[in-house]
């Protein structure tokens, strides 16, 4: 782990209009902006948004790893700069599956950016680790995130339900979701490759 100021948000990748980049201390009000919104919340189980202060969020920002994997990184539109949200992938586990996750403000819902930044996710991951398969669990009611699974070849392969600790259950929300899988083979028989 290192410390990483504000000026340092390396870009991961571009799509035709996002840039992917580590996240910097500077992001901490997009995050602040996005962890406490219920309407992006409520689906991954904080249904008042998350209980966390800018303060926390800088402090979390202030120490990140030396690569994208595993890290916030934020999307925003490459004509401007603006962000428009995060997202985050995790290298393979043990069983070579990694995982993907995206959140955006709800003023940009709509657009097809979260594809955008699926499809980049995808292959980045299938470009830069062995990983055989990549996973999202969107909730059960999240529409929007059902689509972009199943826009980018996922396949809807189980659910569960996720529940918090005893300690978090006052404030969160078991969350039912779905299980998607991109596999590689799929990738890249839709890829062309």
């Amino acid at each position: 782990m290192k410390k990483l100021d504000a000026s340092s948000g390396r870009v991961v990748f571009t799509t035709e209009r996002l840039n992917v980049r580590l996240a910097t201390t500077g992001d901490a009000n997009l995050y602040y902006q996005l962890w406490t919104d219920p309407r992006v919340m409520t689906n991954v189980g904080f249904p008042q948004g998350l209980r966390i202060t800018r303060e926390e969020i800088h402090d979390r920002l202030t120490m990140v790893g030396d690569f994208e994997f595993d890290r916030l990184l934020i999307v925003e539109l490459n004509s401007n700069h603006q962000a428009i949200g995060e997202c985050k992938m995790s290298t393979p586990n043990n069983e070579g599956i990694a995982t993907t996750d995206v959140k955006l403000l709800p003023e940009v819902w709509g657009h097809g950016y979260g594809v955008e930044v699926k499809r980049g996710l995808l292959n980045h991951l299938f470009a830069n680790t062995d990983c055989i398969a990549i996973e999202a669990t969107p909730n059960v009611n999240n529409l929007a995130s059902i689509k972009m699974q199943e826009a980018v070849g996922g396949i809807r392969v189980g659910e569960n339900t996720h529940l918090f600790p005893e300690s978090m259950r006052s404030y969160t929300a078991p969350v039912h979701h779905y299980i998607y899988r991109v596999s590689r083979t799929d990738w890249q028989q839709r890829q062309g490759a």
